[in-house]
């Protein structure tokens, strides 16, 4: 399905509402679990081909519409949405309009951001006349684990993109603007005590019970407000899972916990690593097992307030981690926007208002027409 330029690139029409909620249903029609978006992607490849965009291909991810006329010297703007979705429910597996709704796996997380991504990529009005060149951006993995985001493989195969002035990561906002996003770490805190026979405990030193004092402290634990360009982000620490690795009739010699330290932007890795440490304590051995930076709020970029001021809406922070910190890497301010209700991420019986996507839509055809 090719759209034409509307008229008006921002009109509120009931043919747009259709345009989207039509894309959106076929969008989510595709099979994309993660580790299986090539046939989406093959399918976004041949969509932008055949309209004669130039198309990039990286594994299982598609970039139309870079490199543009070298004599085109607009701010490069990078629409940018991932294909993958989480494995479908009864509920949500075959899509469809339920009243007021699109049901189906991906609908806000995030195939109707993609959806007003694709279609202000395709209004030829805000291609050749509005103030920036645009590049849509649709890539794998991204629900899946670290090493298999795409993103990352893209950014490296097209070092161009990091002149773009602005990154719109479509993740589900409920149509807020939500800015920076906050960083993550897990430690696993290892407690070690001495093995023995369960029948026979006092031959040993439970590692578990050696830990209770401590794990009881985190109920305590409150979160703490941390202002970055005008954004309160809230920074949470937390212990998520628990192991020992003996048998049942075993005294464990040795207790893990993984503790979840999410950071404001305000710290890069090294900071809220020495942070983590400092709240853990020296309690037992120490292990940081995974690491993703913060982005930064970027306010006062000028695209990043171009952005605010044409959505005309709410401004909050990113209270969770997004993709946006993989532009911060290289330079890039970033944000998120979208018509997905983030509550209704990976739910059974996922959905997105009908309502939501013609008014994201032109919120975002506003930034993109200046």
């Amino acid at each position: 399905m090719t759209t034409e330029a509307s008229e008006t690139p921002t009109a509120p029409t009931d043919a747009l509402t259709g345009r989207l909620t039509d894309l959106l249903l076929e969008l989510c029609g595709m099979p994309c679990v993660t580790g299986e978006e090539g046939p989406i992607a093959d399918w976004m490849a041949d969509r932008y081909g055949s309209r004669g965009d130039v198309v990039v291909r990286v594994g299982n991810s598609v970039v139309a519409g870079v490199p543009e006329d070298e004599g085109d010297d607009r701010p490069l703007v990078l629409l940018v949405g991932h294909l993958d979705v989480v494995p479908p429910t009864p509920d949500d597996l075959v899509p469809r309009i339920d009243g007021d709704l699109v049901v189906g796996r991906g609908t806000s997380d995030m195939k109707a951001g993609l959806a007003i991504a694709m279609d202000a990529f395709e209004d030829e009005r805000l291609r050749t006349k509005g103030p920036y060149r645009m590049a849509l951006v649709a890539y794998a993995g991204e629900e899946g684990p670290e090493e298999g985001n795409e993103l990352t493989d893209v950014l490296e195969a097209m070092p161009g993109l990091a002149d773009a002035a602005l990154a719109i990561v479509l993740e589900p906002t409920d149509m807020e603007v939500q800015l920076g996003c906050m960083g993550g770490l897990h430690a696993e805190v290892t407690f070690h005590g001495q093995a023995a026979h369960s029948a026979r405990p006092w031959q040993g030193d439970n590692a578990l019970t050696k830990a209770g004092e401590w794990l009881a402290g985190w109920r305590e634990d409150a979160p703490v407000d941390v202002e970055v360009d005008g954004m309160i982000y809230r920074e949470v620490t937390n212990p998520t899972r628990a192991w020992t690795d003996n048998a049942r009739n075993v005294i464990p010699g040795a207790f893990t916990v993984n503790v979840n330290y999410r950071f404001a932007p305000d710290k890069d890795l090294a900071d809220a690593e020495a942070v983590l440490r400092e709240r853990i304590g020296d309690v037992g051995e120490v292990a940081i097992i995974d690491r993703a930076p913060a982005c930064p709020p970027n306010r006062h970029a000028p695209a990043v307030q171009a952005f605010v001021d044409a959505v005309d809406g709410a401004v909050t922070p990113k209270q969770a981690w997004t993709d946006v910190a993989r532009f911060a890497q290289i330079g890039v301010p970033a944000l998120n926007y979208s018509p997905g209700l983030g509550a209704q991420a990976h739910q059974q019986g996922e959905h997105v208002p009908i309502a939501n996507l013609a008014p994201a839509r032109r919120a975002l055809g506003r930034f993109l027409a200046g």
